[in-house]
């Protein structure tokens, strides 16, 4: 039998079905804004590392250059009403003299007195440098720097340090450097270092090498992720070294001094150069990213304890990413949920000839030693000429939004995002 609908009722039909479907797509389009984007000096430019908050939802990070010249601190505050603009505050450029560091590279650090604690991949003595910012006495003065250590030219103690900062309950840093140290192998291959704070206001700090990285006995080399301090032992990952793609290390003190224990070393078929912070669950499980291989574009895996002491850790491969609508090349840590679901960024996209980059999720299994899915949340640069590109660094969760920062942007500058979850 012949429909009674006219060739009109489908048409409007199928142009509702139609606006239903660009109503979904638009939604999903939005998940993702930039709340600011930064102007070059005297502002920063190239923001870079994750960024860190307070407990009034005021965001912290650094810009590789702008300011001066040499990079920036700065601060973002959330507007007083809702869709409002984010106010940005530089409170800190670095200089261009003979004692400064210059050209911050790491994750900010927080400690109890609101003082932040970072580093710089060069000035100092030319090598690098540990530097504190500390916040005003009084509301709106300006921020305080002071240089804690400057790394020797001469190298043996490192040079060039990277990533985070770690804070124990004595109020001590712990870090890493690229490169330097005593030669192992005939290779200063990186360091992972001590600052000691001094026992008086206003000493000096000293530092301390934990351990030398060296191209000998599987050894990792070439550390440049964050460490992670827990349960008084640090854990970390170098970024060539153990079999010949990378290793994940633990350092654990004894008598004073510091062992190390290789977890894992990474093979051609797991992927190589592991790079952004490890993260842990709370029975102890690790979770890191793999920026390369695997196929051809990096990797999420996880490393479980023994379940004997002495035995082996099992690394496995929660997921590896295809250079496609999925991204590349996850170099900043992760971020996990109370579900034990996992966020994170790409820094290149294989769909476009200059990928720009994915924020995803790996959504856990419902049954252990089930399937991760992977559910991507925003791909840069395909929805909008304004959006942000080249996401740096990981995610931090305020106030139920994911924000990040992108070393482009519409004005090639950078910007800071935020992604709904």
């Amino acid at each position: 039998m012949r429909s009674s609908k006219s060739p009109l009722a489908f048409d409007r039909i199928s142009f509702i079905v139609l606006a239903v479907l660009l109503n979904i797509g638009t939604a999903f389009a939005t998940t993702e804004k930039v709340v600011y984007s930064f102007q070059g000096t005297p502002d920063g430019d190239i923001p870079a590392a994750t960024l860190v908050a307070d407990s009034a939802g005021n965001l912290y990070g650094i810009t590789n250059v702008g300011g001066s010249g040499q990079g920036t601190v700065f601060e973002l505050s959330p507007p007083a009403t809702a869709g409002g603009s984010w106010t940005e505050q530089i409170l800190y450029a670095f200089q261009n003299d003979s004692h400064d560091g210059v050209f911050p590279n790491g994750t900010l650090t927080f400690d109890k007195q609101g003082n932040l604690y970072g580093t710089t991949t060069q000035g100092g003595n030319g090598v690098g440098a540990v530097f504190e910012l500390s916040p005003p006495a009084t509301s709106g003065g300006a921020w305080t720097e002071t240089v804690l250590w400057s790394f020797p030219q001469q190298g043996l103690t490192g040079i060039y340090p990277s990533g985070k900062l770690e804070i124990d309950a004595a109020g001590n840093l712990y870090g890493t450097t690229q490169f330097g140290g005593v030669p192992k192998g005939g290779c200063s291959c990186g360091v992972v270092f001590e600052l000691v704070k001094p026992k008086t206001s206003g000493g000096s700090w000293n530092e301390r090498v934990l351990h030398n990285f060296g191209s000998i006995t599987g050894d990792g080399t070439y550390p440049r992720s964050d460490l992670l301090l827990r349960g008084g032992m640090l854990y970390g990952t170098a970024e060539a070294g153990g079999a010949g793609s990378g290793a994940v290390f633990q350092l654990a003190p004894h008598t004073g001094l510091w062992t190390e224990t290789i977890l894992h070393s990474f093979t051609i078929g797991e992927g190589r150069a592991p790079r952004g912070r490890l993260i842990a669950d709370p029975a102890g499980n690790l979770f890191g990213t793999l920026s390369t291989e695997l196929g051809c574009c990096g990797a999420i895996f996880e490393l479980s304890p023994p379940a004997i002491a002495g035995g082996s850790w099992q690394e496995t491969t929660l997921y590896a990413f295809t250079g496609h609508s999925d991204g590349a090349t996850p170099e900043g840590p992760l971020w996990r949920d109370s579900l034990g679901d996992l966020f994170g960024t790409t820094t290149a996209d294989g769909r476009r000839p200059n990928g720009l980059g994915t924020v995803f999720k790996l959504k856990a299994p419902a049954v252990s030693g089930g399937t991760w899915t992977f559910v991507l949340l925003h791909d840069f640069g395909a929805l909008s000429a304004d959006d942000a590109a080249s996401p740096e660094g990981g995610l931090v969760l305020q106030n139920g939004l994911l924000y990040g920062v992108a070393r482009g942007g519409s004005d090639g500058l950078g910007a800071v995002y935020s992604v709904v979850p």
